[in-house]
């Protein structure tokens, strides 16, 4: 299944505070994806190619359960030190500086 990407700037978004209770990512109620559709949108976080935007903020905000999600991922990787938007942010600094431990 193809879709319609769109190249924007996440460094530069803010991340939902929480979990919207549609959040694909966890909600207690989640959205119903088709699974062709989930399995991309959780392939693209898990291998680092993707933040994924909420669907409850107009696309406007990034999706806080896609952000926990890779937020773990790059924990398990060592690549943060703590699974935090702060951590996150540091390191993002770093890299973009090229600082790379």
């Amino acid at each position: 299944m193809k879709r319609r990407t769109k190249n924007i700037n996440a460094l530069a978004m803010p991340v939902q505070k929480k979990r919207c209770k549609t959040c694909p990512f966890g909600g207690r109620e989640p959205v119903d994806l088709h699974p062709k559709a989930l399995i991309e949108y959780t392939h693209n976080i898990v291998t680092l190619q993707s933040q994924h935007l909420c669907h409850n903020a107009e696309n406007k905000m990034l999706c806080r359960g896609g952000r926990e999600l890779m937020l773990r991922v790059l924990y398990n990787l060592r690549l943060i030190d703590t699974p935090t938007d702060e951590a996150f942010d540091q390191r993002s600094r770093q890299v973009l500086a090229g600082r790379l431990r």
